[in-house]
Formats: structure tokens, sequence, C-alpha cells
């Protein structure tokens, strides 16, 4: 059913109102329209019940509006009740079995659950956040993040850290200069949100209370590999909090200082990757640069050492790499 009110049923709802009655005859003469005009005018403004046919059928009078709204939604509002109520009904049966399901999962030791579809991944993320108690490690390498993500995590964030659960994130350092994630971190810091950027990034993940983890999912960016092995975490922990350590609070400022030093981390990233013979691509995603970008750092490094090709490169760097690291060993 076409639900549109056109100006010509306006004008024939205002005739039917000043005349009390008429015929589709009479609106075809006063309006100007045409027989088969005026009869879907007149069937338009009985479909919508604002019009309503005498007992021969040849006189149409008018319905108040009100009244034609109350007669046209009322079977609409009535369907959309039972609708609601067996939604709601789905909701309470398919929710019941939740702590099932949870504390059959929970129990399954060395489990590990591949997660194709991006809304179960969503889902499952938000049951263990709801569940966590006391702490959320969480690490996105890349650089930043886009808007709609961080606007997601954002909400996350605050969830958690009001309910007292310690949440820690690490970022790349390539992240302190995105506004988005800048601003993201504005927002979480005083609420206690710890975040902290490291040079060469860790795999994306998340690990709730250090009973279950939610890894990225190689080949599916929209999957997700659920880990619930006691092992398996606490090595994935270790390897975080070591990172950690190691790490950099995130600048809430910048000084000119700061990013000499965030750069140079980078550079010193990207010579001790092309020492081990990693390509472009593979070096651009461990320090969250776009590829462009870091084929550019690739080609001024080179040119700054004298380099002739990428193997001569990787001889004087891994000279270089050498010499500095002994020195920090005095």
């Amino acid at each position: 059913m076409d639900m549109h009110l056109s100006t010509d049923m306006r004008r024939a709802y205002a005739l039917a109102v000043r005349r009390r009655a008429l015929t589709a005859q009479g609106v075809a003469e006063e309006l100007g329209l045409d027989e088969p005009e005026a009869d879907r005018v007149i069937a338009g403004l009985v479909e919508l019940r604002l019009l309503q046919q005498d007992a021969e059928g040849d006189l149409f009078t008018a319905v108040a509006p009100d009244s034609a709204q109350l007669r046209l939604l009322g079977p609409l509002v009535r369907e959309i009740s039972v609708m609601q109520e067996k939604a709601d009904r789905i909701r309470a049966d398919l929710g019941s079995l939740l702590p099932v399901y949870w504390d059959e999962v929970e129990s399954a030791a060395g489990q590990i659950e591949v997660v194709r579809d991006l809304d179960v991944v969503l889902t499952l993320i938000e049951e263990f956040s709801a569940r966590a108690t006391t702490e959320v490690l969480t690490s996105q390498p890349g650089g930043g993040r886009p808007v709609k993500q961080l606007e997601t995590a954002l909400t996350f964030a605050q969830e958690l850290l009001e309910r007292g659960v310690r949440m820690r994130t690490l970022y790349q350092h390539t992240a302190q200069f995105h506004q988005g994630t800048a601003a993201y971190v504005v927002h979480v810091a005083p609420l206690g949100g710890e975040v902290r950027t490291t040079a060469s990034g860790f795999p994306r993940m998340l690990v709730f209370d250090r009973r279950v983890a939610v890894l990225a999912l190689k080949g599916h960016p929209e999957g997700a590999l659920v880990l619930r092995n006691e092992n398996v975490i606490d090595v994935l922990v270790d390897t975080f909090e070591r990172t950690w350590v190691g790490a950099h609070p995130f600048p809430l400022s910048y000084s000119k200082g700061q990013i000499v030093h965030v750069s140079s981390e980078v550079k010193d990233a990207i010579m001790r990757l092309l020492v081990v013979g990693e390509s472009d691509k593979k070096i651009a995603a461990r320090v969250g640069l776009s590829l462009r970008t870091c084929q550019r750092h690739i080609a001024d490094l080179m040119q700054e050492i004298g380099a002739r090709n990428r193997l001569h490169a990787g001889y004087l760097l891994y000279e270089q790499l050498a010499k500095s690291d002994a020195e920090v060993l005095k």
C-alpha cells in the first residue's frame, strides 16, 4: 500500500471537508482532473481512511485525520505488539541457555575456537568484557585506527574502567601522531586507562582476566581466534608484559625531544628488520607505517649509509647495529 499523500489528494480532502460530501465526478470537475485521475485520488484517500463511502457507494465524506490514523494504524500497532512479544520470548528463551554454554565452554580445557563471523566476534567480546572483573589487556598494532572503531573502543573502555577493571593497551609509536587515537587516549587516561607505545608492535589481541584471549585470525580480517587454554594465555601475557616494560607511555602532549626519540626508535626497528631480510610490506606492517611511507624511510636510510642495494644495506646495517649493541653492553 502506497501511503504517500499527494498534492491532488490533499486538495481533494480539503474539498471534501468544505463540501461535507463529494463524488468522483465532482473531484474531477473542481480540481481539473480527468476521470481516471480522480478515481485514483479518491481510492487513495479511502485507503488512507480519510474518506468513507455511503451505502450506495457514490458519495464520499471526510473523516477526521486523528480518526483515520487510529483506523489505519490500529491493526499495525497490534501486529507490532505481537511481534515484540515474540521477540522478547525468543530472547528470554535463548538467553536462558547462556549459562549452560559458558559453563561448558570454560570447562573444556585447551579449547581453541575459530570464529569467522564479525557479528559473532563482537558478541563474544561484549560477553567477555561484561564478565571481566580484574584486568583486560589489549594490543592494537598498525598505527591509528578508524574513527568508528575508536568510538566503539571508547565505549568498551569506559564501561570496564568505571567498573574498576584495570585496562592496559599497547599501540605502536606511529599511533601517537594519529588524531583520533590521541583523542581516545585523552578520554581514557583520566578514567585510569593505561596506554603505551612501542616501535615494533605486538600481535592484535584482547585478554580478559588472563582466562580467555581473542586474537586476530590470519587471512580473515573480520574473524578471530578465541583461546581458553591457560598455558597458551600465560605465554601471551608474559610476552605482553615484557613488551609493556620496554614501551613508553602514550604522550598527552608533544615535545621536539619526544618526537625525535620516537622517530629514532622507529628507524632502529626498520634497520633491524632490514638486516634479517624482511620485505618492505612486512616491515611497514611491523612498525605501523603505510607501505609508501616505509619505503621512503628505507630509501632515506640506504642513502644515509651509502648502501648500493638491499643486500649491501643489510651488511652495513648489521655492522652498525653490532657496534651499537656492543656499546650498550659496556
